[in-house]
């Protein structure tokens, strides 16, 4: 027996009373139940029990195939042993202090090995932190107000780029509620994968532009990675102004060995990264040129950009940190890299196959399926991506409900053809949903 789209999605997960229980529990102490709005759903989430290599298992007992990975941010998957242990002898040296430890340095030097742009670097302890330090220096650097961002992109919760980051990619500029309009007035909001749309709006803030941030692999606008005339046209007009070039590859840096832009033909003056540098813990980093990154130099005398934080370079982080980055030689980025192109393939072949509408996006070991939003018999629209990852889960397989996923260095072609077989009766699930 089928069930319609809007059962499809309000369907309560079986075997899930555990989850349910917690839900409720939750709610009496957090707003909505929840501290992290990207993980709720209804009518209640799935709470996870505990996670090893590629599969999780729920409160209820319940193992599935984890395609998400803390939003592509466990890029070697759940709990691998080698972070679990550095993490452990860090932990028994001491959780933190007022003073630096020396895996801050080595962790530092690991990451200044990956790319000729990153000459100096500065951790933080999350994404959002380090793309607002970003910005920061770039004002700091340049003595200018404005800064210009992709429509539709997002950045993190910092009030500056949190303007025009629902994904739309409208140029019409709005912003999370409640953020004055001398935020909003000073972030340009330019269209993405345009050069020539870009730089006409640009060029008519060019005397007051601290920085263009952008992320070259936007997984919020679709997943479709920054063209080579796109980014030449950006480093162009940055160079010519003195303007600074930020990528935010919180997300992207996994996509090559020396990151995103490099694989994509092009470089940035600083460029801001976390989750798969972090082996799964909190930290963000901003690299960057030596000459931007000094406005944080506190050697001469009170900086430019004073940065302090009671967590930035925990010894345990950084552990984590240098472990998963340590692990991510080139040969596993590439092994996942084609990996990635095999679930993408596969999900094109599926899709093309029962569907109409929809399309795969994705480079390197990422990946996101957008679909279109239909109305039900009583008026209400769905999306219907949203119904594939609920279809998903049910069958055993976890990816976002945006249907953004990911390959971690934890699969192999097992867990892709795994993930295919439950793709295509995910599939099969939502066309019967609508009939």
């Amino acid at each position: 027996m089928t069930i319609s789209a809007h059962e499809l999605s309000d369907a309560i997960v079986p075997n899930s009373t555990r989850s349910e229980q917690l839900y409720q529990r939750a709610r009496k102490v957090m707003p909505g139940g929840n501290s992290r709005t990207a993980v709720f759903t209804t009518p209640y989430p799935v709470y996870v029990r505990s996670g090893q290599g590629a599969r999780v298992v729920d409160v209820d007992g319940n193992e599935r195939l984890d395609f998400l990975n803390n939003s592509t941010a466990l890029i070697h998957g759940h709990a691998h042993p080698r972070i679990v242990e550095v993490m452990a002898q860090a932990a028994a040296r001491g959780m933190s202090f007022g003073m630096p430890t020396e895996v801050e340095v080595t962790f530092a030097e690991a990451l200044c090995g990956r790319n000729e742009t990153f000459e100096h670097v500065r951790f933080t302890s999350t994404g959002t932190e380090a793309v607002m330090m970003a910005v920061q220096a770039a004002r700091a650097y340049t003595l200018r107000p404005k800064i210009a961002k992709i429509a539709g992109a997002y950045h993190g919760a910092y009030d500056t780029v949190a303007i025009n980051n629902d994904g739309s990619g409208s140029l019409i500029t709005h912003a999370t509620q409640g953020i004055p309009d001398g935020v909003s007035h000073n972030t340009v909001v330019i269209p993405f994968n345009d050069p020539e749309g870009a730089l006409a709006v640009l060029r008519r803030h060019a005397d007051e532009l601290a920085c263009v941030l952008i992320d070259p692999v936007p997984w919020r606008i679709g997943l479709v990675p920054a063209s080579g005339d796109y980014l030449t046209a950006l480093r162009s007009f940055c160079d010519e102004t003195g303007t600074v070039l930020i990528s935010d590859e919180v997300g992207s840096f996994r996509i090559g060995w020396h990151g995103a832009m490099s694989r994509l033909g092009s470089a940035a003056d600083i460029t801001v990264l976390g989750k798969v540098i972090a082996g799964g813990m909190p930290i963000g980093a901003v690299a960057g040129r030596r000459t931007v990154m000094a406005v944080f130099d506190p050697s001469s005398g009170s900086p430019a950009l004073p940065h302090s934080g009671s967590y930035n370079a925990n010894p345990v982080s950084m552990s984590a940190g240098l472990g998963s980055l340590e692990l991510l030689t080139r040969e596993e980025t590439q092994r996942i890299n084609d990996l990635g192109e095999s679930v993408r393939r596969h999900m094109a072949h599926i899709l093309a196959a029962r569907t109409e509408g929809w399309t795969v996006n994705g480079v390197g070991s990422l990946f996101r399926v957008l679909g279109p939003a239909v109305t039900d018999a009583s008026g209400q629209r769905m999306n219907l991506v949203n119904l594939l990852s609920r279809a998903l889960l049910r069958r055993g397989v976890h990816i976002g409900d945006s249907g953004l996923g990911c390959v971690s260095t934890a699969m192999g072609p097992d867990e892709v053809d795994s993930y295919a077989r439950a793709f295509e009766g995910a599939v099969a699930d939502v066309v019967a949903a609508q009939r």
